[in-house]
């Protein structure tokens, strides 16, 4: 299931940082806590830091980005207010606490800015027929690059040899929302990255806030054949690393 909120800033210039979709994952964090009545959710995926839970949606922001102000950390000048913002879940119960959630909060400081929530569509419900889709990348695919043990080693990118390796891992892993029963051969799982290019995104860094991380993504195209249900569950819930953070949700070509 999926919905786009459509949102405005209050002021006519508008500038933000280029790791702007923190801001709105504090946005659906907040959502989920207030449209959550029980937070049985809320602290399940949030309440425990001990735990690296995954949360089971996927986001991405679009912006219309008139110019970007060069300096420590490049600053995003928008174009205009107005601010489209997708999210998409394959538990039901999740999705519509998080709609709820942002129907109470009707606005919400991003950076420094105020965004005010004004409507919401539905998004038609997707269905896979075939064991093959061609996804366009919604929001920059990132996948973790992980050793024999499953530690965490940066990211890969798109142009590097075992790249779809790395995303087939990361594919196994996401599974697990189908449940635990259900087991999938990563072997018969193909996948086309000719039509994807490798991006750049600065991204906050906490050790040292004047210094940007930078994580290596996909943009572009991506052909996967695979069984229906794989297909259907990474539409849903997006494909890749940080998919909470606003990346990796997916759209499907026609």
């Amino acid at each position: 299931m999926r919905f786009v909120c459509f949102m405005e800033f209050e002021n006519y210039t508008v500038m933000l940082p280029p790791w702007y979709r923190i801001g709105f994952a504090s946005l659906l964090k907040e959502a989920l806590k207030q449209g959550d009545n029980s937070h049985t959710l809320f602290n399940y995926y949030y309440g425990n830091s001990k735990k690296n839970i995954p949360k089971p949606f996927t986001f991405a922001v679009k912006l219309d980005v008139k110019q970007v102000e060069k300096g420590a950390t490049h600053a995003l000048q928008l174009g205009n207010k107005n601010v489209r913002l997708y999210v998409s879940s394959n538990n039901y119960e999740f999705i519509i606490a998080i709609y709820n959630g942002l129907r109470h909060i009707k606005s919400y400081p991003i950076y420094d800015n105020i965004a005010k929530v004004v409507n919401f569509n539905l998004l038609p419900e997707k269905k896979f027929n075939t064991n093959r889709a061609v996804y366009d990348i919604f929001s920059p695919v990132v996948v973790r690059r992980v050793d024999e043990n499953k530690r965490g080693m940066g990211y890969a990118s798109v142009n590097d040899s075992d790249y779809v390796q790395m995303l087939l891992y990361s594919i196994k892993s996401q599974c697990k929302f189908l449940g635990d029963s259900y087991c999938v051969d990563i072997n018969s799982i193909k996948i086309n990255t000719s039509q994807a290019f490798p991006v750049k995104i600065p991204h906050y860094n906490k050790e040292n806030p004047h210094k940007p991380e930078v994580i290596v993504a996909a943009d572009g195209c991506l052909e996967i054949e695979a069984p229906q249900e794989v297909l259907e569950l990474i539409y849903n819930l997006g494909l890749g690393a940080r998919r909470s953070q606003g990346f990796g949700m997916l759209e499907v070509e026609e």
